[in-house]
């Protein structure tokens, strides 16, 4: 009984020991020589290889270059933090942190110089003003055919503009978008050109903010159309004929549209920084494997090594 008490623990030691040495490395075979065993452990192993199971979470990112590239891909520079790249992940973070704020910052911009200008526009351009114009445009060029306008001449008939949203419950857009579209441009030498290119938009809609500072033929609407020009019923093509507030009105509404166009371009700038920062993390892993599997290799060239981890 005694001798296979000794057995056991015979067969139970070898058989930690094995599992010992099978933790750290199998023997090196010598090409041209006997099968002799010589044992490497990991220290012996440039760099230190040591992957078990009480690495960090963020281990994974550190040995496969897909992870890192999709870690890097939503995280800017996460996947460079994780190999110990630090500037790198600085660099990337910092640029999308700063880029994000030039964005909200464009955005809050644009919001705020667009309520304005809706604003001033609200107070400066009546529907009215323009209707009335159209009316006494036709009565000072007879060459104009148009046969709406007598209606929308009753409409408008001793109604004073307001340059206020009421100005709007006293014109019919149905009426003043088919007056619009039976409307000719007559340019300064009598020349009869195109006719509208454009109808009045509804109140109030984007649209509507953006035509009437940009096209010409809605210049009539603003305060103070035709105190500069002798003749206000023939518009030139070079913009002479329209009014300071109609001047205002262009600056304005180019201003919220360029603070949106920036807007737009750093979001453009992250997407470029989030793919740049996720191909360099894929790089990264893919040269630090490399340079482990040739390191590893020039241990010993004329030696074959197996190591096996386990996990």
């Amino acid at each position: 009984m005694f001798s296979t008490i000794v057995n056991k623990i015979t067969v139970w030691g070898l058989f930690f020991i094995s599992l010992s040495l099978a933790c750290y490395a199998q023997p090196v075979i010598k090409s041209g020589e006997p099968s002799t065993a010589e044992q490497i452990t990991m220290q012996d192993l440039k760099p230190t290889i040591n992957y078990s199971n009480s690495d960090p979470f963020y281990q994974p990112v550190r040995k496969k270059a897909g992870l890192a590239l999709l870690s890097s891909a939503i995280i800017p520079g996460s996947g460079q933090a994780a190999n110990k790249k630090w500037i790198r992940a600085g660099a990337y973070l910092l640029a999308d942190a700063v880029l994000l704020g030039i964005h909200f910052k464009q955005i809050n911009d644009a919001h705020r110089q667009q309520r304005r200008y809706n604003q001033f526009a609200n107070n400066n351009w009546s529907v009215v003003s323009y209707a009335k114009w159209l009316v006494n445009y036709h009565d000072q060029n007879p060459q104009l055919q148009n046969p709406h306008i007598d209606d929308l001449r009753n409409q408008v008939s001793g109604i004073t503009p307001s340059y206020s949203t009421q100005d709007w419950e006293k014109v019919k857009l149905d009426l003043l978008r088919k007056v619009e579209r039976n409307t000719r441009f007559v340019y300064p030498d009598n020349e009869v050109g195109n006719t509208f290119s454009h109808v009045t938009p509804d109140f109030g809609s984007q649209q509507y903010y953006e035509l009437i500072s940009k096209y010409y033929q809605f210049g009539s609407g603003w305060k103070g159309f035709g105190t500069n020009i002798n003749n206000k019923y023939q518009l030139p093509w070079d913009g002479s004929a329209m009014p300071m507030n109609f001047m205002r009105g262009s600056q304005q509404a180019e201003n919220f549209n360029d603070s949106y166009r920036i807007a737009r371009n750093m979001i453009s700038l992250l997407l470029i920084n989030h793919f740049l920062s996720a191909f360099d993390a894929f790089l990264t892993v893919k040269l630090k494997n490399a340079r482990i599997e040739t390191d590893t290799n020039l241990i010993n060239p004329q030696e074959t090594l197996s190591v096996k981890f386990h996990f």
